[in-house]
């Protein structure tokens, strides 16, 4: 008989994170006895899941019902003790996934069953390589190898899901709001626990790191509570509901920012710089207890293989030769003609008539140029794909007062819960490093045909929550950075140089990436050497080229998945043409490789292999 999910959270203490615990307890779980009623399976794995990790059951919209507890009322712990908890309760979980009966279940089912237990297993494997670190971290799957970062950690997750995907409808989304703004002091107590902890061990950010951190909190603490954007993004949703007693809800949020919340980042940034005397500007995990494991881990991780360093710094090195190649004959045909090809994107970077108007108003049509772009690829969509997304998506800037801490171009998915719709958001702070011609591929990317239309294909009812959740990141960066290529193929850029330089550039930008992770992590690179190798090979300014390597210097690996993955998809596609011959539609290709989420490279692989022996007719 398997564990109840209350006795494995009160036995980890994960029950206490904010609010009350049901009063009754929660039934036993039987997954080992249930029927093949997939749906109810799926909402029984995705409770014990979000029970996890509660601020990600708003992220993906799974409402307090389907948990029977009010997880929009809690928030996650990380003191050490629950860490270790959390990190147990998970193998439980994958144990309980891999022992699931699915033969009566369709062909897409166990696909989705098998490749939720391959992603969990491999956001597990860092975490028993080392004790320090975060587990399920970044959007509920990645590990992180420091709690708190300028870009990751409780202090960004909570703000985010608050401010973007936590509904405020009704009476009881008003009082989750409030409960998860009062348990911030108790949460940033375990955080900081947390942090000395891993201090022990001999774990503290890199300096740069916790400066970027220090100012992302200076930020907020700057701001008078009223103000800030979680009071403005309240006051937003509450003004468009229903509710009665409006100035009285806002009153009480105002009130708990300045008791609670306020206080809850005053802490950690005291914490913070407690410790920022203690850091060292070194960058790479190989200077980290058992570092060099933990990288391995991380690519597993990140890229589903067990690749070596060196071969994937080698290859990095082999694709930017072959990407400078194809740039500069672009860039000859648009007359530059002189220096490296780094050196005249530079002076392409620098040339105003690709650069925005510094203001409201450049910004402004900075974001209707990118909705003009993916309004320009949607009628193109049918003639690719089988199936065809139609849900709008949203181009957004992010919050100014969010950008210290914001990425530099996301996806965050669409929550029925909540409301929100698929949303991309670029990052407008420094916007002379956002020229026109960088602009079109990115939104492709994101967007459609990349990663918004992979998302809403992944959700579907046909494929389990957690799918979409424990995704495999190379497989879904793969194919947004395949998606990019992909838009060339549809003739976007056709009469059109200047664009097709700068998603030639994106695409270089992912293979510096293969030699700059390694080149830090696991070869001795410093983050100066990484700052200036980039910018040299791509001609990026220095400020994106600063945020791209002191991200990498937080989230090991993960960069890689996006070149290995649309190597691994380009390289099935080659494959499935070869053998398909005349056969080969490009429309059923892409259906395969999106209708079953973002699964694992080697997964994706026998599927594309199966597809093609059964369309052959030489599948048994």
């Amino acid at each position: 008989m398997k564990t109840s999910l209350m006795a494995i959270l009160l036995a980890t203490g994960l029950a206490t994170a904010c609010g009350e615990a049901p009063k009754e307890p929660a039934a036993e779980q039987t997954i080992e006895a249930a029927s093949a009623d997939f749906q109810k399976i799926d909402k029984e794995l995705s409770a014990r899941f979000f029970a996890l990790r509660p601020e990600m059951a708003t992220v993906y919209g799974f409402s307090d019902a389907d948990a029977e507890k009010q997880l929009s009322a809690m928030l996650s712990s990380y003191d050490p003790n629950t860490e270790v908890a959390r990190r147990a309760a998970l193998e439980v979980l994958l144990a309980d996934i891999k022992a699931i009966d699915t033969a009566d279940f369709m062909p897409q089912q166990r696909t989705a069953m098998e490749m939720i237990a391959y992603n969990l297993d491999g956001s597990l494997i860092p975490a028993r390589t080392v004790d320090y670190g975060s587990v399920v971290g970044e959007y509920g799957t990645w590990f992180l190898p420091y709690l708190v970062s300028h870009l990751t950690g409780p202090h960004v997750e909570v703000r985010t899901t608050l401010e973007d995907k936590a509904p405020v409808k009704t009476l009881q989304d008003v009082e989750g709001y409030l409960s998860r703004l009062k348990a911030w002091p108790g949460v940033v107590e375990g955080i900081n626990v947390k942090l000395d902890h891993d201090k022990e061990l001999g774990v503290i950010p890199p300096d740069f790191v916790i400066d970027n951190t220090l100012g992302g909190l200076a930020d907020q603490l700057a701001v008078n509570p009223a103000e800030h954007s979680l009071v403005t993004t309240f006051v937003e949703k509450i003004e468009a509901s229903d509710l009665e007693d409006k100035d009285s809800h806002i009153d009480a949020v105002k009130k708990v920012m300045a008791e609670s919340y306020y206080p809850g980042i005053q802490a950690l940034s005291d914490k913070l710089t407690e410790l920022r005397p203690l850091a060292s500007h070194d960058v790479g995990m190989f200077r980290l207890p058992d570092g060099e494991a933990l990288y391995a881990a991380m690519i597993r991780h990140m890229t589903d293989g067990n690749g070596d360093p060196q071969v994937i710094h080698d290859l990095g090195l082999s694709e930017v030769a072959r990407i400078h190649s194809e740039m500069d004959a672009l860039l000859i045909k648009l007359g530059k003609t002189e220096g490296t090809v780094g050196e005249r994107m530079e002076v392409l970077l620098n040339d105003p008539q690709y650069l925005y108007e510094d203001s409201d108003a450049g910004r402004a049509q900075l974001i209707a140029d990118m909705r003009a772009d993916l309004d320009k690829i949607n009628p193109l969509l049918p003639d690719w794909f089988g199936t065809v997304v139609t849900d709008e998506v949203a181009i957004k800037a992010i919050p100014v007062a969010s950008q210290a801490t914001g990425c530099g171009g996301c996806y965050s998915a669409p929550s029925e819960e909540s409301g929100t719709l698929g949303t991309f958001w670029i990052n407008l702070r420094s916007i002379e490093s956002q020229p026109s011609y960088g602009l079109q591929t990115l939104t492709y990317h994101e967007t459609n045909p990349g990663h918004h239309f992979q998302v809403v294909i992944g959700l579907s009812d046909d494929v389990p929550l957690l799918s979409s959740v424990l995704y495999s990141n190379a497989a879904g960066e793969g194919w947004g950075l395949y998606a990019e290529a992909l838009a060339a193929e549809m003739g976007i850029y056709e009469g059109d140089t200047v664009d097709d330089i700068g998603r030639l550039q994106a695409e270089l930008h992912r293979a510096v990436r293969l030699v700059v992770d390694t080149g830090m992590h696991a070869l001795g690179w410093s983050r100066e050497q990484a700052i200036d190798y980039s910018i040299q090979t791509e001609g990026i300014h220095i400020d994106e080229a600063t945020a791209e390597v002191e991200r990498y210097a937080i989230w090991p690996g993960q960069a890689l998945g996006y070149k290995l993955g649309q190597l691994k998809i380009v390289e099935l596609r080659q494959r499935a043409k070869a053998a398909l011959g005349d056969q080969f539609d490009i429309r059923e290709f892409h259906d395969q490789v999106l209708e079953s989420g973002s699964i694992p490279l080697s997964m994706l692989e026998d599927k594309i292999n199966l597809w093609i022996a059964t369309y052959s007719g030489l599948a048994p």
